[in-house]
């Protein structure tokens, strides 16, 4: 099996719906499989640093590290810049579906802190 494949095994597909995930592509470097991305609806934060009321759609990367654990990270483009609204490393299997879960929140964090 695939490395991207894997991950979609291992993250319920409810997940996946939750964040409207589309487009989905395994991530390569080098020639080499090194984990999936997709796309996701978001909502982000505005520069007062409060919540959108409108989703954005928002890159989503789970990438398999050489520690063996997966590097989480969420990017949107705005006015020409990559901008980071989540990144977290050395995540392990089990903790992948909650933090994507977690993601689909519109609170004051980035992170629903009840679902982690």
């Amino acid at each position: 099996m695939t490395v991207a494949g894997t991950i979609r095994q291992q993250v319920e597909v409810g997940i996946f719906m939750s964040l409207g995930a589309h487009e989905f592509a395994a991530l390569t470097s080098e020639g080499r499989e090194i984990g999936l991305t997709f796309k996701a609806r978001i909502l982000p934060f505005t520069k007062a640093g409060k919540r959108s009321p409108r989703p954005r759609i928002m890159r989503v990367t789970v990438e398999l590290n050489n520690l063996d654990y997966y590097d989480v990270r969420v990017l949107y483009a705005a006015r020409g810049q990559f901008i980071t609204h989540y990144e977290l490393g050395n995540i392990d299997a089990g903790q992948v579906s909650r933090i994507l879960l977690a993601l689909d929140y519109d609170g004051k964090e980035v992170l629903n802190t009840r679902v982690l």
